[in-house]
């Protein structure tokens, strides 16, 4: 297994590593553990989130905070100096979601351990202490291999994670902190500030757990020319503003549609996230519809192929459920079930009535 800890490092180069170490390796290629801590704040929305809709963009905007969006699924996080991200690529593996955390989620656990911190697996992919979480995992596919991601919280900025969220109203935000600090702790807060490792003694840890966990050894590396390239890439296309907000065209609150036409919004909590469905009524028929939201969904393209399916043409809302069937026949995926979407449709709310025509 290759090593490459590349210590602090600019913020758009913290994101785009790990997707470029994945996204070049091929399927016989040893495992590699990469990790990186970003200069700065910046914010990360889910592969199948709007960021419109779950950030705070002004004041992301005014306090100079970078959005950006990542090719895993799972919700809008803040990330800063104060954490140290850890991606575990592994070229041609195979693996369904749940299978995964439970055969790699020992590691990060024995490794929070270590330093006396009494973490556990709480499924699907939360690091716990007690009842507070301290850290969350993530998975997806990218090119030819399966990533594992995680991160060692040192410390958080909750004021500043409930600043950038997109929230309802200022006492919400106040709720949202207080709900940060009930439901979620640091290392600062388990062990002090005096006996927190440093990144680099944290990795090593964590290092020597995976490889003891995967019965592989473990060399010190860096990056290849063309893994360095691809990262070059991808700082620029996860930060570009037209990836960040894509797909948020007609989804946008109070957009001016055609006469008639009602934009809906349903939310159903499901055991992999929380899918979020958009869709466009008039007169009984669906004509448009966008999923998303914070839900880990295998393969990484399946929510948008299975849109893409159910949109091929529009339907009568009253055959809702057929057409599902049909598109889920098509378009296999795991994370995400027929019954899901028709929860998500059950508890509409009208976001948007429209009666004049768009310019």
């Amino acid at each position: 297994m290759r090593t490459i800890h590349l210590g602090r490092v600019a913020i758009p180069r913290s994101l785009s590593v790990f997707h470029a170490v994945a996204a070049v390796a091929k399927s016989t290629d040893e495992m590699v553990l990469v990790s990186s801590t970003p200069a700065g704040p910046f914010v990360s929305v889910g592969y199948h989130q709007l960021a419109g809709r779950e950030l705070n963009v002004s004041y992301c905007e005014s306090h100079g905070i970078p959005i950006a969006r990542r090719l895993v699924g799972g919700g809008a996080v803040l990330l800063d100096s104060h954490q140290t991200f850890w991606h575990l690529i592994m070229p041609g593996a195979h693996a369904a979601i749940k299978d995964l955390y439970a055969a790699l989620m020992p590691a990060p656990v024995a490794a929070y351990q270590r330093f006396g911190i009494a973490a556990e697996h709480r499924p699907l992919n939360d690091l716990v202490v007690g009842q507070k979480k301290i850290g969350g995992t993530g998975a997806a596919t990218i090119g030819e291999s399966l990533v594992f991601v995680g991160s060692w919280m040192f410390d958080f900025d909750r004021e500043l994670m409930a600043h950038v969220l997109n929230v309802p109203s200022e006492k919400f935000r106040d709720k949202t902190i207080e709900s940060l600090r009930d439901y979620m702790t640091t290392m600062k807060d388990e062990l002090g500030e005096n006996r927190l490792p440093s990144p680099e003694e944290a990795m090593d840890v964590l290092t020597e757990e995976f490889v003891n966990l995967l019965d592989t050894p473990a060399h010190a590396d860096t990056l290849t020319d063309e893994e360095e390239k691809e990262s070059e890439r991808l700082a620029q296309k996860l930060f570009d503003p037209e990836f960040v907000f894509q797909n948020e065209g007609w989804t946008t609150l109070g957009r001016k549609i055609r006469d008639g036409v009602y934009l809906y919004e349903g939310l159903h909590k499901t055991p992999s996230g929380l899918i979020r469905m958009i869709w466009l009524e008039q007169d009984g028929w669906i004509e448009n519809i966008w999923l998303g939201g914070d839900l880990v969904i295998e393969p990484q393209d399946g929510l948008s192929r299975l849109t893409a399916d159910l949109t091929r043409q529009r339907f009568l809302a009253t055959d809702f459920a057929d057409r599902l069937a049909e598109s889920f026949a098509r378009v296999p995926l795991t994370g995400l079930t027929p019954s899901d979407l028709v929860e998500a449709y059950q508890h509409k709310l009208s976001i948007a009535p429209v009666s004049t025509s768009m310019k």
